[in-house]
């Protein structure tokens, strides 16, 4: 067996490959000593490789080697394997790791650089999020998201033009949260929920499409795990995507990225 792990700072990443197929798990990132005793009793015997940033301090806790590789050399590996596996055939195209924060990376078929980053990403979701309503559960908020009004807090060009021709689509947000304070009805705590969503996507999104149009392509990948599920914000991200005439591509299982990276 081969396990490969993705250490990061939010969640920890499992890549799990047998002669049976591939299995992908994830821990929060506070269960790192219960991983690490998993390993030290479950996998002593087995080929374990390591990456992300609490990488080492799994390795210093291991009672037999692993080996560790360069964390963004590791997820443009696993990211090259998974896009082929989903039929993406892509020969230039930008990235963007929206993890607990996010970092940019330009990349073609046999390299990648990294660009630049920003603090914007899971962390901004979960952070904000809790300290609006008091939710702490990712996959809570991000349910409960879908039922919210982003119209209540954020200031959309339709608020602007009220009723009037405008020269972009109206339910373009002008201002994120910049209505709250003439809004009509309290906003309730799905509200809230999905104007944070809308302010992380809308960010990475854009910061995406300067991004790829520097690197001229039209191709733009997200993976990380603050898109697991969440319909909210990949719908954000095609729907400005589209706008730009970009290609936006979210890849299946591409928080594991790194994980399955980490064996390659």
């Amino acid at each position: 067996m081969k396990i490969g792990i993705d250490a990061g700072g939010t969640l920890i990443k499992v890549a799990l490959l047998t002669d049976e197929g591939r299995t992908f798990k994830k821990y929060p990132a506070g269960e790192i000593n219960h991983v690490i005793e998993m390993l030290n009793n479950e996998y002593a015997g087995d080929d374990v490789y390591l990456t992300g940033g609490k990488a080492e301090y799994i390795q210093e806790k291991l009672n037999f080697d692993a080996t560790l590789s360069i964390e963004f050399d590791a997820t443009f590996r696993g990211l090259t394997q998974l896009l082929k596996e989903a039929g993406m055939d892509l020969d230039r195209y930008v990235y963007l790791n929206v993890g607990t924060g996010t970092s940019f990376h330009q990349a073609t078929r046999v390299s990648q650089k990294r660009v630049g980053g920003s603090g914007v990403g899971g962390g901004t979701l979960m952070g904000l999020s809790y300290m609006l309503t008091g939710i702490s559960d990712f996959d809570e908020i991000i349910e409960r998201a879908e039922n919210g009004d982003r119209d209540i807090i954020d200031l959309k060009v339709h608020h602007i033009y009220n009723g009037r021709p405008a020269p972009i689509p109206g339910d373009l947000t002008a201002s994120n949260f910049g209505h709250i304070i003439n809004a009509q009805k309290t906003a309730t705590a799905e509200d809230q929920l999905i104007a944070v969503i809308g302010l992380v996507a809308e960010t990475v999104t854009a910061m995406a499409i300067n991004l790829a149009d520097a690197f001229e392509t039209k191709n733009m990948v997200f993976i990380g795990s603050t898109l697991l599920d969440n319909k909210v914000m990949t719908d954000i991200i095609y729907r400005y995507s589209e706008l730009k005439n970009a290609e936006a591509y979210v890849v299946p299982d591409g928080e594991y990225s790194g994980a399955l990276g980490a064996i390659s």
